[in-house]
């Protein structure tokens, strides 16, 4: 929305002030801006970073902005957290039937190293670091 003419305490609305300068000549400089607008309102006083700021906003709304472009081969950075590694759940099938002589096995395991499966886990490793095929 628009400021009303008048808006400020000295009745100059600068940022109507500075796209009039930059439609007129679209090569003008922000100090060149504001030289121009001591110039033309001497007895007014302006904030010099608002008016920057403005003549900035103002060149980009225009289309006159010179912006750097991105290098090819810099690396783009993704915004959030990092992916994991997700794995889903494996679904028992006809092939994965449960073993029942298997399962008696770990059960009887399990009562050797006293129901710690720690033990029972460590033990199953050292087995097969033995075996070598």
């Amino acid at each position: 929305m628009a400021k009303p003419a008048g808006a400020e305490k000295s009745g100059i609305v600068v940022a109507q002030e500075i796209r009039a300068m930059i439609e007129a000549n679209n090569s003008i400089k922000g100090p060149e801006v504001m030289a121009a607008l001591r110039e033309k309102f001497p007895r007014a006083s302006f904030n010099d970073k608002s008016c920057q700021v403005s003549y900035a906003n103002i060149r980009k709304g225009l289309g006159l902005s010179r912006t750097l472009k991105k290098k090819p081969g810099a690396p783009k950075k993704k915004a959030g957290r990092p992916a994991g590694i997700w794995r889903q759940a494996a679904v028992p099938t006809a092939d994965s039937a449960v073993n029942l002589s298997l399962l008696q096995a770990a059960k009887t395991l399990l009562q050797h190293c006293n129901g710690d499966a720690t033990v029972a886990a460590q033990a199953l490793k050292q087995i097969a670091s033995l075996q070598m095929n």
